[in-house]
């Protein structure tokens, strides 16, 4: 008995131990139950059949302990705590030989023939093996697993123009000959060409040469449709094997009656077309995609070495890479750049350098002169009849336009809502409807991927479209798909992954059409970017965005532009964001002077600038003076904009929390507790508005004498943010860090640092290891450590980290400030009291020259060494809130 029958035997003595369940439901129980590694895999029942009847093999062990698992519970043997029948090195034993038996056997992918020798005959010309013609084990194995299926009668290979279904065709086609039968290769991208075909396989077998047998004069007596007929008659009566390639099929529609039929044979068809009449139960879909890495550098390795004039040094595997990634794995693009290479002798890190310019022309890159191998199409240009032939599978005049739309947004994904949004709607002159029909027209084409909401197109594609695009209609196209991402970003609060990918889609246009943004003034969109990476917690990303518009901004209109006047407020604010409040202070003032002269006092633009003013106060420690500014940013909003307008609402938050630092921490709880309630019914409890402002009243709820109450408050926070934006979400994280810290003020230290130990692998893990809130996480993790009965290992821990504290704030910012003071703190829990006023003393001497003496901050360190010098506390509570520096407000 062969491995491969062994395997399946073994398979088949455990399965008939359950005759009542069906193959479906012991998928169904192999897929839902976790192995012993923990992890779940997926088992479809179609599989389980062919594994029992030995039809081909898994290709994952880890699918076979599943099935064998789910069949051994099901019939008592782990339930009962019985050993089961085999023990799992046995199983993986039969399964690795049946493996390599099926592999080194080269099975014929046909239904076995005849006994006896059969002969084989071959009509019509298969395409030459590409030069340096890659075996793609992926797709070959799934034509060749399909072409043994018994249940199976045509392999649909699909996938865009380049892409090499040609190529897996014409291998598979060449595997396949080895048995005997009939082989028939069939151009099919026309009706006519597919007639003409058959004709002449007809003509072959009726004149005797698959067997001898000759059919009188119906070889040649009758014209090329009755030929077709009577290929169509002998295929589904034929006692032989046979395998018909229908290479290019343009239009399925056109082979209305021509697609082979028949109990002994299979078809292979190769075709752009991922149409719904394409696909029935008897077809096996195999999409054909781009390489994968290695296989690129490989391609380009192998084909690159064929050149004589090529000689050592070759290109290093990491400049093939390059390339290759460049080209984005594209199997066309590497094979015409390649020739490129050849023909020009051209060094391939220069010729990435011209790829990933995007002044460079793809005409000029890829040029006829220089065709790729075994494709007569030339990137520039394949793209072309797919787009011609979707056109009239949509309302008229809507495909071209829907098309040049997505080729300027992200090519890694494109949320449905901006594609079907009413600007784009406008753009291509149709309807919702419309707009579907035409991205429908287009996936099925292969031009673009559209799956469960997103669109996806190749970066290739979308350039060769690009430079098809009229000079005269670029701008309005820049301006149509701003539109369109403004209106489904103004549509995605509260909905984080929308809002992540329509900020990717802001940066592939302005990379792409990006100077046409500035056409008659900033458009919107791009006001939106520095912000939304703010709120994320980037605030480097947010200040280096800012700038960069600012640049552009100034370059276009001037420095007395509304637009400039914003961007240097974005910019202000990163910087404060980023632990430097005093410069941000010193930006924002005279740039609120030019704001009220250039636009007026009551101008929106102006009264972001006083909020952020006011906010830069509130930070820098003079609560007074922001409480004060900021109830008069809060007053005018209100009045000029309404009480619902995202500035009116920020503005009482910031009220709030003046009012907190002021020494008011009831004022500070009754304003948030009273905005969340107003956002809660405008916005919903769920919305992160709604959220932040439950969070922000959580602190104010503590300092009010209620630690319970905060950690309450927090823990309802923490829900809300992971459910909404995910558990490492930047306003998530800083929810967590708060939860854990007041979780300490409370008197639960173990839980607090247990807490922070999750968070702030979290937070390295989500933001990097220097990001500014995952070092926040990490010293108040070492403090609480230390707090919890080990100040040894905390100080050490927390004096390590100040080093890297320092590096990446400065030794004078507040959060190199602060941990000095925790230093201090757990110098003073071992029991050096009088090293820990020393410390503390000095501490609090650069706190007051720096932040100032009135500062929150300062005041609560000068007051814990004043209690330590009159030795009026005990050391075993800590005595610091919550560091705001985990959550700066916006």
């Amino acid at each position: 008995m062969d491995p491969r029958t062994a395997f399946a035997a073994a398979l088949v003595q455990l399965r008939r131990r359950l005759p009542e369940l069906s193959d479906e439901m012991l998928a169904r129980r192999a897929s839902s139950a976790p192995l012993p590694s923990g992890r779940r895999v997926t088992v479809n029942a179609r599989r389980v059949g062919e594994w029992l009847h030995g039809r081909s093999v898994p290709r994952d062990f880890e699918q076979v302990a599943a099935l064998v698992r789910a069949m051994e519970t099901a019939a008592g043997g782990v339930a009962a705590g019985r050993e089961p029948g085999r023990p799992v090195e046995a199983w993986r034993r039969l399964w690795r030989a049946a493996r390599e038996h099926r592999t080194a056997a080269a099975a014929p992918v046909s239904p076995p023939a005849p006994a006896g020798p059969v002969p084989a005959l071959v009509v019509g010309r298969p395409p030459s093996d590409a030069a340096s013609l890659r075996v793609r084990p992926a797709p070959t194995t799934k034509i060749d697993e399909a072409l043994r299926d018994q249940a199976v009668r045509q392999v649909l290979l699909t996938g865009p123009g380049g892409a090499g279904k040609t190529q897996l065709a014409a291998a598979a086609f060449h595997r396949a000959r080895a048995g005997g039968g009939l082989f028939a290769w069939v151009p099919a991208s026309s009706r006519q060409s597919v007639l003409t075909a058959y004709a002449r396989v007809w003509r072959a077998i009726a004149n005797g040469a698959l067997d001898g047998s000759t059919f009188g004069t119906d070889g040649h007596g009758h014209e090329e449709e009755t030929q077709a007929d009577l290929l169509m008659a002998w295929l589904r009566a034929a006692d032989r094997r046979w395998l018909i390639v229908l290479d290019d099929v343009e239009d399925p529609a056109e082979l209305d009656g021509l697609w082979p039929t028949g109990e002994r044979g299979r078809t292979i068809v190769t075709t752009r077309r991922r149409d719904a009449m394409m696909i029935r139960p008897s077809v096996r879909v195999v999409p054909v995609g781009m390489f994968d890495p290695a296989e690129s550098v490989a391609y380009l390795r192998s084909r690159l070495s064929l050149d004589p004039v090529v000689g050592p040094p070759e290109p290093a595997d990491a400049e093939l890479a390059a390339l290759a990634a460049a080209l984005g794995h594209f199997p066309l693009a590497l094979s015409q750049a390649a020739a490129f290479l050849i023909d020009t002798g051209m060094d391939v890190s220069a010729y990435r350098r011209l790829v990933e310019d995007d002044r460079e022309r793809l005409a000029d890159l890829f040029p006829p002169s220089s065709p790729a191998d075994g494709h007569d199409r030339t990137v520039a240009t394949t793209w072309r009849l797919a787009a011609g032939r979707a056109a009239a599978l949509a309302p008229p005049g809507t495909v071209m336009p829907m098309l040049q739309l997505a080729a300027v947004l992200a090519p890694t994904g494109t949320p449905e809502p901006v594609l079907m949004s009413a600007a784009a709607c406008e753009w291509i002159g149709g309807s919702r409807r419309d707009a579907l029909l035409a991205l429908r027209a287009l996936h099925r084409l292969s031009l673009l991927d559209h799956h469960q909401g997103v669109v996806v197109m190749h970066a290739l594609v979308q350039r060769a479209v690009r430079e098809a695009v009229a000079p005269t209609v670029v701008p309005q196209l820049a301006r149509a798909a701003a539109d369109a991402l403004d209106e489904a970003w103004a549509a995605a609060d509260g909905e984080p992954a929308l809002a992540a990918a329509v900020y990717d889609g802001v940066a592939a246009v302005r990379r792409a059409v990006g100077d046409h943004l500035f056409d008659g003034g900033m458009h919107p969109v791009l006001r939106r970017v520095a912000e939304y990476l703010a709120a994320v917690g980037r605030s480097a990303a947010a200040r280096d965005a800012a700038e960069d518009l600012l640049r552009q901004a100034r370059s276009r209109h001037g420095e007395r532009h509304r637009d400039v006047v914003f961007l240097q407020t974005q910019v202000a604010r990163a910087l404060g964001d980023l632990g430097d409040p005093t410069g941000a202070y010193e930006l924002l003032v005279p740039l609120r002077r030019q704001a009220e002269r250039l636009l007026g006092p009551h101008d929106p633009d102006t009264l972001e600038v006083r909020l952020h003013e006011a906010r830069q106060q509130f930070e820098v420690g003079a609560a007074q003076n922001a409480l004060r500014d900021m109830l008069s940013v809060a007053e005018v909003a209100g009045a000029v904009l309404g009480d619902d307008h995202g500035l009116t609402l920020h503005a009482r938050r910031y009220v709030a929390l003046c009012r907190g630092l002021s020494g008011d921490p009831a004022g500070a709880r009754t304003g948030l507790a009273e905005l969340a309630e107003d956002l809660c019914e405008r916005l919903g409890p769920r919305h992160p508005e709604t959220l932040q402002a439950l969070s922000d009243s959580g602190r104010w709820i503590g300092e009010t004498g209620d630690p319970h109450g905060a950690v309450a408050t927090y823990e309802s926070a923490v829900e809300g943010f992971t459910a909404v934006l995910g558990p490492l979400h930047h306003e998530t994280l800083a929810a967590r860090h708060n939860l854990a810290y007041w979780r300490g003020l409370a008197g639960r230290l173990d839980l607090a640092v247990d807490e922070l130990a999750v968070a702030a692998e979290d937070a390295e893990r989500a933001l990097g290891r220097r990001h500014p809130t995952t070092v926040t996480f990490r010293t108040n993790l070492a403090y609480w450590r230390g707090m919890a009965g080990d100040p040894v290992r905390g100080r050490a821990e927390l004096a390590a980290l100040k080093e890297l504290v320092d590096d990446i704030v400065g030794p004078a910012h507040p959060r190199a400030l602060r941990v000095r003071q925790h230093l201090a703190e757990l110098r003073h829990r071992e029991g050096d009291r009088a090293g820990a006023v020393e410390e503390l003393t000095a501490t609090v001497a650069a706190m007051g020259e720096i932040q100032g003496a009135e500062h929150a901050r300062t005041r609560e360190a000068a007051e814990l060494l004043s209690r330590w010098t009159t030795a009026e506390s005990s050391p075993a509570t800590p005595h610091t809130a919550p560091s705001r520096t985990a959550r700066r407000p916006r």
